[in-house]
């Protein structure tokens, strides 16, 4: 790639749009039924994805990768037990954030769960915070280089994998509730998130371009039905 062609693709993702938080659920939710999820899990995954828009801008970056990958049927995660961790595997080789719900929910109840092969990233604490408060459990995610914790009262740590760590018998994010929180940088909290809602709310969010634009034509694929009745 020659310097003026960096320069241009550099510019280009830079551009922002502001649209609505009501346009990033509905663009989300619309592009991941036209995937092939199903309406909960479509749904669920579009609140999580305009959350981390919101407050990371890291949403429609995940959408992005979800979309490319929903695997045909209904193939669950598969749990083993390795070495005294339970192991989720994923036969489907679904997207991060369709593995990661469900082995997280696993996690909150019955402990320690490894997830091979996935690394942490800021969409995958978002949808923890969730399960943490829906849970009641303090929840850590680990990949062995950076660390998040988060908790049933809504607040986000970030801090380094502590050495001292056990190892898991595999690579990948480790998910582990604690009994609880520890010393760290509390990144986000839920005081904080409705006052950052409610701005969005009020003048909108801005998105890159590029990333918009991709998840508003895979949306095109599916129409939300309109039940009311013709005048």
């Amino acid at each position: 790639m020659t310097a003026a062609r960096a320069e241009r693709v550099s510019a280009a993702e830079t551009v922002q749009t502001r649209v609505s938080v009501r346009e990033i659920h509905e663009v989300s939710l619309r592009a991941l039924r036209a995937s092939g999820l199903s309406s909960g899990e479509a749904d669920y995954l579009a609140e999580v994805i305009a959350t981390a828009e919101i407050h990371e801008a890291a949403g429609l970056d995940a959408l992005t990768i979800e979309t490319a990958r929903i695997p045909a049927g209904r193939v669950g995660l598969r749990l083993e037990h390795c070495d005294g961790y339970a192991v989720a595997h994923d036969p489907a080789s679904r997207g991060p954030l369709q593995a990661f719900v469900p082995a997280c929910e696993t996690a909150a109840v019955v402990g320690t769960l490894v997830v091979p092969g996935m690394a942490g990233s800021p969409v995958l604490d978002w949808a923890a915070l969730d399960i943490a408060e829906r849970a009641g459990r303090i929840l850590s995610l680990s990949d062995g280089g950076h660390r998040t914790v988060v908790t049933p009262g809504g607040d986000l740590l970030r801090l380094p994998a502590g050495r001292d760590e056990p190892r898991p018998p595999v690579a990948g994010l480790v998910i582990r509730p604690l009994s609880e929180v520890p010393d760290a940088q509390v990144i986000s909290t839920a005081a904080e998130r409705k006052q950052r809602h409610r701005e969005a709310v009020t003048h909108g969010v801005s998105v890159k371009t590029p990333l918009w634009t991709l998840a508003y034509s895979i949306a095109r694929g599916f129409l939300i039905p309109d039940h009311r009745e013709g005048r």
